[in-house]
């Protein structure tokens, strides 16, 4: 798996965790990491880290609303995300990939879990439509 594709997967549990939750505001820390990432790549400073990464990313892309970020030594707290109307759109998008069924939201909600290899496939595709949509914008 390349690096891009951890982050995938990451962004893709990440997801999972906000959709199963709907609308509430959530906190994450360290903790929330190490239990949503049950596939780790690196020590446990780099899996905290590939963690927050791909949350300011979200973040910054419009997927999710953080209330407030606190940055320490040795850690973080993102305190208040949830999806905007942006990440709902998105997840609610047919993907063309049958594995992800008729949107991630759904195959999210099915019951029983899902394998790494779907969650790196929502990744991937919920990251796809950010860039058509970036790319359409800028002509």
């Amino acid at each position: 798996m390349s690096k891009m594709e951890y982050h995938y997967q990451t962004m893709g549990r990440i997801l999972s965790f906000l959709v199963q939750r709907g609308l509430s505001r959530v906190d994450f820390d360290e903790s929330d990491a190490m239990e949503i990432l049950t596939e780790r790549w690196g020590s446990e400073e780099e899996v905290l880290q590939t963690f927050a990464d791909v949350l300011h990313w979200m973040n910054n892309e419009g997927l999710i609303r953080v209330s407030n970020i606190q940055e320490y030594e040795g850690g973080y707290a993102f305190s208040g995300v949830q999806l905007t109307s942006k990440g709902v759109a998105i997840i609610q998008v047919k993907p063309n990939d049958p594995e992800l069924g008729e949107s991630i939201e759904k195959k999210i909600s099915e019951s029983g879990s899902l394998e790494a290899s779907v969650y790196t496939k929502i990744g991937s595709f919920v990251g796809g439509v950010i860039g058509g949509v970036t790319q359409a914008l800028s002509g």
